[in-house]
C-alpha cells in the first residue's frame, strides 16, 4: 500500500500474507479431500471386479473338482451335467446379486461424492468472496490507519510549531504515546 518500510505497512502486510497461507492451505486440503474421495471410488469400483474375479475363479474350480470325480466314476452311473448346471445357476444367481449390489454402491458413492463436490465448490466461493471483502476491508483499514498516524503527526508538528517548541500540557505525554505506539508496531 503505502510505505514499505514503514512499520505500519509491514505489520498489515504480513497479515496479508499471513491470510493468503491460510486460504492457500484451505485449497489443498479441500484438493487432498478429493484426491481421497476419488481412491475410495477406486476402491469401491476395484471391490467390485475383485469380487467379480474371485467367483469366476470358485465356479471354475467347482467345475474342475467335478470334472476330476466325473473321471474316476464309472460312465454312465452320475449325471455330472445337472450337478454343473445347479452350480451354474447358483453363481449366476449369486452374480447377478453381486453385481446389483455393486452397481448400486457405486451409483451411491458416485452420487455422494458429486454432491459432496458441489458442496465444496459452493463453500469454497463462499470463502473466497468472503476473503476477497476481508482484504479489501484490511486495505481500506491500513490506509485509514496511515492517514490517522500521519494527520496526527502533522498536528504534533504544527503544534510543537506554534509554541516555537515549547511543550504544552501535556504534549511530552502525547508524544510519548506516539512512540510507544510505533514501538509496539515495530515488533
Amino acid at each position: 500500500m503505502a510505505n514499505e518500510d514503514n512499520p505500519i505497512s509491514q505489520a498489515f502486510e504480513l497479515q496479508r500474507q499471513a491470510l493468503e497461507r491460510s486460504q492457500q492451505a484451505m485449497e489443498q486440503a479441500v484438493e487432498f479431500q478429493g484426491r481421497l474421495n476419488e481412491a475410495m471410488l477406486s476402491g469401491v469400483e476395484g471391490t467390485a471386479e475383485a469380487s467379480e474375479r474371485s467367483s469366476e475363479m470358485t465356479r471354475q474350480a467347482i467345475h474342475n473338482s467335478l470334472d476330476a470325480i466325473e473321471g474316476m466314476v464309472p460312465e454312465g452311473e452320475a449325471n455330472f451335467d445337472q450337478v454343473r448346471e445347479a452350480v451354474d445357476e447358483q453363481f449366476d444367481a449369486a452374480e447377478e446379486a453381486t453385481d446389483q449390489a455393486s452397481e448400486q454402491a457405486i451409483e451411491v458413492t458416485e452420487s455422494g461424492l458429486e454432491n459432496a463436490e458441489a458442496a465444496t465448490e459452493s463453500y469454497v466461493e463462499s470463502v473466497d468472496q468472503q476473503i476477497d471483502q476481508l482484504r479489501s476491508a484490511h486495505e481500506d483499514l491500513e490506509e485509514q490507519t496511515l492517514s490517522y498516524l500521519e494527520q496526527t503527526e502533522a498536528q504534533l508538528k504544527k503544534l510543537q510549531e506554534q509554541t516555537d517548541g515549547t511543550p504544552f500540557e501535556g504534549f511530552e505525554q502525547l508524544r510519548e504515546r506516539m512512540e510507544e505506539m510505533r514501538e509496539r508496531l515495530n515488533r
